[in-house]
């Protein structure tokens, strides 16, 4: 298994500035430090097409350390953080090689590496970095909104996001340096516009309330899902949102349950998965079958277990409509720029035909799941629109 450290670690991992200056197991495989050159990049058999800047998030050969201890305890094993890299980018390269090796302990642990666990991590690190490379362009707002120290982030009118899966649920948080791409607010928003000719953002309505319809055989009916269970409990559809979240991650009461069916079956899996968890101390996730172990996770209840599992599960599902949407956009010049859990944003070219925008409608509807469009000149901007 593999360790390896990164010039700009602030920066994107897969921005194009950003090279590797370490790789090693119990030997040095590469090196790019001032005190020792070693080896080269291969990057047709190494990366298989992928830039080599991703090698180090998405090895296709090696598997990386932190992966295989992330998969077994829920937590990245090795950690190399200085404040000195908020100073200096080039601190990697002059810091003493031993220390780097010290700090990621040299040792590698003996951990299985199941086929799961290859296929987590090879489809997980290339649905998201390959939106990485893919860049969201910025315009001039975005230095009067987080400031000049920003710019150095910059790259041909580009902004390169650092997406992390070694949360509790995979789940990704998405930032980098002061700049979070998950918690994006609507000022921030302004900062982004398209290198194509216009953004189209595909929002799914009421994710979750879906996939928990679709993990116990529930089919609503084709009308918006918050509208129909607002209609249930006999309010308006603002208030019946926040009784629905209240009940599915804060629990069902029984009298509430007995009235509508689609909360008394949810409310049966969040029984079930509870009982099975306790038998078992642990329970595999829906698709990739990623084991969430008892001893890797605190404080947990049955709601927030759910709770778990469904974020898991939408993070899964996302990955694999991610690697069909990657294959569809290969000849493209519309590229997706930015996810953000329930939602996937688009650069799109007008080149490509009205088309392009009905095949990824299609791509992510799959298994009568349902989406909105918002079309805008710039993120902030995006409005409501039917195609």
């Amino acid at each position: 298994m593999v360790k390896s450290v990164t010039s700009l670690q602030n920066y994107s991992k897969s921005h194009p500035n950003n090279n590797i200056v370490l790789m090693f197991d119990q030997n040095i495989l590469y090196a790019n430090h001032y005190e020792k050159q070693v080896g080269e990049l291969n990057k047709e058999i190494l990366h298989k097409g992928i830039d080599y800047k991703t090698f180090i998030k998405n090895d296709l050969n090696y598997l990386d350390t932190n992966v295989v201890h992330y998969w077994h305890f829920n937590k990245v094993k090795h950690e190399v953080k200085y404040s000195n890299f908020y100073s200096d980018s080039d601190f990697m390269y002059y810091y003493p090689m031993h220390k780097i090796m010290e700090e990621m302990d040299y040792q590698d642990d003996d951990l299985p590496i199941t086929p799961e666990l290859q296929l987590f991590h090879d489809e997980f690190t290339k649905a998201f970095t390959l939106i990485e490379l893919n860049g969201i362009g910025v315009n001039t707002n975005i230095i009067s909104t987080f400031g000049h120290r920003i710019a150095q982030y910059i790259h041909d009118r580009k902004i390169y996001q650092n997406y992390n899966f070694y949360t509790t649920t995979s789940r990704p948080s998405n930032s980098i340096n002061n700049l979070n791409f998950a918690a994006l607010t609507p000022e921030h928003r302004k900062c982004f516009s398209p290198l194509n000719d216009i953004f189209i953002e595909f929002d799914f309505d009421a994710y979750h309330p879906r996939l928990i319809g679709d993990l116990i055989g529930y089919d609503f009916p084709n009308t918006p899902v918050h509208e129909y269970l607002s209609n249930k409990y006999k309010v308006d559809v603002s208030e019946g949102k926040t009784k629905t979240f209240q009940y599915l991650y804060g629990g069902i009461p029984n009298d509430v349950a007995n009235k509508i069916e689609f909360l008394n079956m949810t409310k049966n899996l969040i029984n079930e998965m509870w009982d099975e968890f306790n038998q078992n101390k642990r329970i595999n996730s829906h698709i990739y079958n990623r084991p969430m172990k008892d001893e890797n996770l605190e404080n947990l209840n049955a709601q927030k277990l759910f709770n778990y599992y469904i974020q898991s599960y939408e993070t899964e599902r996302n990955v694999k409509l991610l690697m069909k949407l990657h294959t569809y956009l290969l000849t493209k010049k519309t590229k997706i720029v930015h996810y953000n859990y329930d939602s996937f944003l688009f650069d799109y070219s007008k080149e490509d035909g009205v088309e392009t925008i009905h095949e990824i409608k299609q791509i992510l509807e799959t298994n009568g799941f349902t989406t909105k469009t918002k079309v805008g000149s710039d993120y902030g901007s995006i409005k409501n629109y039917e195609f």
